[in-house]
């Protein structure tokens, strides 16, 4: 019984102690999507630490706002301030990366409203605001 343990660790031991590498993020992404019926259009670039946070910044409707988040595995979260209609708001995506592109949602608060986003990795130019904004 002793062998037969020794051998199950033997072979479950390597599969163990694999982990999900961290989805690499960084660079230029351009970012869509749509809460309580306003389009959201975004540029951001990431830049993705060794202990897999992020830093960068997110260009919206002419404005650069500071942007902070992380990665584990291939969830990815981060988060910026800005400014609707005068307000301030904080918003926060949660996406996943699947082969290149980053969906999932996204929280505005103190508004209380979430919404959805797809990106794709994009240019250095911002993508344009979308009209009437």
């Amino acid at each position: 019984m002793k062998k037969v343990l020794i051998a199950a660790f033997a072979v479950a031991a390597p599969l163990l102690a694999q982990t999900a590498a961290p989805a690499n993020v960084a660079g230029v992404w351009d970012i869509g999507g749509e809460v309580a019926g306003v389009q959201v259009v975004e540029h951001c670039t990431f830049v993705q630490a060794d202990d897999d946070s992020l830093t960068g910044s997110c260009d919206v409707q002419g404005a650069k706002w500071p942007t902070k988040g992380n990665v584990k595995g291939g969830d990815v979260t981060f988060q910026h301030a800005g400014k609707y209609n005068g307000d301030d708001y904080t918003i926060v995506y949660h996406g996943k990366l699947d082969k290149g592109a980053l969906t999932g949602t996204m929280d505005v608060d103190p508004f209380g409203v979430t919404g959805s986003f797809t990106a794709a990795k994009g240019t250095a130019t911002p993508a344009p605001a979308p009209a009437g904004m």
